[in-house]
């Protein structure tokens, strides 16, 4: 059974919605649940989803990419990657965290320009500098001189460099492969697993802190924050092209920003409205296909890796 969409654009950002809308629920989990142990169940269960989905329409659930990259993937785009994003809505705020941890498609169209010797149009670079900005205003944390950044909030924004330079590593292994689903599927529950074992080793949960309403938002994040989005923007993928359905990633953070400030409380500062201006116009100009990015690397920041994106 191939899947298939007759309106591409509407699937992509109903899968943007999906992933954006999952930031206050996460936040809800880390008040019982601590951050890598909320992480790691919250992505196994997620990935084990997108596997039993293919099973039961009939698609391969191989991703045919090989070991290592599956590894690096697992690693660095979900272990890691969530980690730090889930680390920094416990400490900074779901809103914030919403910003800083969709750098990626910004840092791997940088990337690009290093590595693979791309040349970004006058739009692009437009975007780079405005995008990098955006986040650099959110992670300042003093006076305009000296310098002094929140360390805080470097760390979600490694955690979307360290998906950048995995997207980076494996773009080449992952062209063409059987399944870009399946390989989204195993990366969430492989890196949930080490989430959840590294977890163990560090974290401690209260006890009686886990009840029906832990569960229920693991099940809600699994399916509704990870798998859906993950097949929706598949399926996107099938139908129109990589960097018009990428195009859409804008969303994520406002959606992240705006639904944290009626449920959680955090209302935007200046400093977040104004970071969250810059990054989510950086995202759309550096991805939009308007623009002279190659079609090369637009693929590459709309390629399968980014099928498990988003808590």
């Amino acid at each position: 059974m191939i899947l298939r969409a007759r309106h591409p654009h509407a699937l992509a950002a109903m899968a943007m919605l999906a992933w954006g809308l999952a930031y206050v629920p996460s936040a809800w989990l880390i008040e019982d649940v601590p951050p890598f142990l909320a992480a790691g169940a919250r992505l196994t269960a997620g990935g084990l989803v997108v596997v039993i989905v293919l099973l039961a329409i009939g698609q391969g659930i191989m991703p045919r990419v090989g070991v290592a990259a599956l590894a690096v993937v697992a690693v660095m785009q979900t272990a890691v990657f969530y980690g730090a994003t889930f680390w920094g809505i416990e400490r900074l705020g779901a809103g914030l965290a919403a910003v800083l941890s969709n750098l990626d498609p910004i840092f791997v169209a940088a990337l690009g320009v290093i590595v693979l010797r791309e040349r970004l149009g006058r739009w692009q670079w437009v975007g780079l500098g405005v995008g990098l900005l955006g986040a650099a205003v959110v992670v300042w944390d003093g006076p305009l001189w000296p310098p002094s950044l929140s360390w805080e909030a470097l760390v979600v924004v490694g955690g979307s460099l360290a998906w950048a330079v995995a997207t980076m590593v494996v773009a080449k292994g992952v062209r063409g492969v059987g399944s870009p689903l399946a390989l989204a599927g195993w990366q969430m529950a492989l890196g949930g697993v080490l989430l959840l074992l590294f977890g163990a080793l560090t974290e401690e949960v209260p006890a009686g802190a886990v009840g029906g309403r832990e569960v229920a938002l693991v099940a809600w994040l699994a399916v509704v924050g990870s798998a859906f989005p993950a097949v929706a923007y598949y399926v996107a993928l099938r139908g129109a092209p990589a960097g018009e359905v990428s195009a859409w990633f804008f969303l994520i953070p406002v959606i992240g920003v705006l639904t944290a400030w009626p449920l959680l409380g955090e209302a935007p500062t200046l400093q977040l409205a104004v970071g969250l201006a810059g990054v989510a116009a950086g995202l759309w100009l550096v991805v939009t296909p308007r623009g002279t990015l190659s079609s090369k690397l637009r693929k590459t920041i709309g390629r399968a890796p980014d099928l498990g994106k988003n808590p």
